[in-house]
């Protein structure tokens, strides 16, 4: 594209954004570099982190205008809740969708309004600064609320859901343009959504490739915490409700035998507490707190399996942001997921991994064993899962749809 369709006004609305070290905070925040780096003016809207922050960074965010990486960023104030509780966050997302409006006219007049759902609140916020500055809304969906959270269980009030679902329907109507990544989230809200398929773009989550690369596995981090001679079949994510990490816990007893074998479970959230009494008295099962992003790219270098856990109920075609750096790793890859997910499928296309049913910890023992007396196999699959995040998964190539789109829809609004 030439320098004049390039240059764009672009928000972004977000309630994730470093320090947190979440996968959609990550997203976004990769996304907003790249795009500021092509030209673009760029800013972002953020909550202020409260948890999921690694190291001594945690509640030194302060709100107001800071910069991330030479990405101007607004943070507003979130509810302080304390622990969870569903009807609490509802309050909390309602509440931002306000405090995120009114940061809007932060920026004026921008061409492009991305915002990140969930929470949806903030489509609302975003389709109404759309309206009054007369730029274009984008969606980009990672989780297809209220869904999610009623397949969790952690929405059960008819009132509260029809209320959820009247927001959902608002927000679809409004957006220009709605981007999921994968193909089975596209499907999903054509048939039971009603949206048409010319209004949904399918744009893969990406990662940082240059970043993320195949390492030695002995590396500082496998030093420090003593994984030298260990096979590590790692976790490392958010311990939520849609992450159910029974199965991994169960295989790990099922393997308590093999001490060369050592479960590295990596993160914090709601139910840690639960996978920690889980897994109590299990020595080949170790806990880590959350790591920074140098720590993290290590800790996937020293790991001999990665595993993508998520909960048998959550029936979307759910893909974890997770997936893609660790194929980006080149490190094999054994999802724990039903039917319904785009995970395993996006794993078995790429040839990178295997999938395990939920709850199938007898299964998932025995690959991990015929995994471990195959070096070859894990060599074969890590490749073809680097290959394929190369091909599919780049920063680059996800920047260059999200820039095509932009340009487009604001074509569209000069000839209307």
């Amino acid at each position: 594209m030439d320098k004049e369709t390039r240059a764009l006004r672009i928000l972004l609305l977000t309630d994730r954004f470093p320090p947190e070290v979440r996968s959609a905070a990550r997203i976004f925040h990769e996304l907003a570099s790249e795009l500021q780096r092509r030209g673009h003016d760029v800013a972002v809207i953020a909550k202020a982190p409260r948890g999921y922050v690694a190291g001594e960074g945690r509640g030194k965010v302060l709100p107001g205008w800071s910069e991330v990486d030479g990405v101007r960023t607004f943070r507003v104030r979130g509810c302080p809740i304390p622990g969870y509780h569903p009807i609490l966050r509802g309050l909390d997302h309602l509440t931002l969708g306000w405090t995120f409006g009114r940061a809007c006219q932060q920026f004026a007049r921008p061409d492009i309004i991305l915002v990140q759902s969930p929470p949806l609140p903030l489509a609302l916020s975003g389709g109404t600064h759309a309206r009054r500055c007369g730029g274009r809304l984008v969606l980009n969906i990672q989780d297809l609320y209220p869904k999610t959270a009623i397949d969790l269980g952690l929405l059960r009030n008819p009132v509260a859901i029809e209320f959820a679902e009247r927001m959902e329907r608002r927000a679809y109507r409004e957006a220009a343009r709605i981007v999921v990544h994968s193909n089975g989230n596209r499907d999903f809200l054509k048939n039971y959504k009603g949206v048409a398929l010319e209004k949904v773009n399918v744009i893969h989550n990406w990662v940082n490739t240059e970043l993320l690369r195949p390492e030695p596995r002995d590396n500082d981090f496998s030093r420090s915490h003593g994984l030298t001679g260990k096979f590590v079949v790692s976790y490392a994510g958010l311990m939520g409700y849609a992450q159910d990490l029974t199965t991994v816990i169960e295989s790990a007893r099922r393997l308590l035998e093999r001490s060369d074998i050592l479960f590295l479970l990596v993160g914090e959230g709601v139910l840690e507490p639960r996978w920690r009494q889980a897994a109590g008295g299990l020595v080949n099962v170790r806990f880590l707190p959350l790591q920074p992003k140098d720590k993290y790219v290590k800790l996937l270098a020293a790991s001999d399996l990665c595993l993508v856990p998520l909960d048998v109920s959550l029936r979307t075609p759910a893909v974890p942001g997770k997936l893609q750096s660790i194929m980006a790793s080149g490190r094999p890859v054994i999802t724990i997921t039903g039917p319904e997910s785009d995970a395993p499928k996006l794993v078995l296309a790429s040839g990178g991994g295997v999938n395990v049913s939920p709850g199938d910890a007898e299964g998932l023992a025995d690959t991990i064993f015929r995994l471990r007396a195959d070096p070859a196999t894990r060599t074969r699959m890590g490749a073809r899962g680097r290959a394929y995040a190369e091909e599919h998964f780049s920063l680059q190539k996800c920047a260059d749809l999200y820039e095509e789109l932009f340009a487009e829809l604001r074509d569209e609004k000069k000839t209307r």
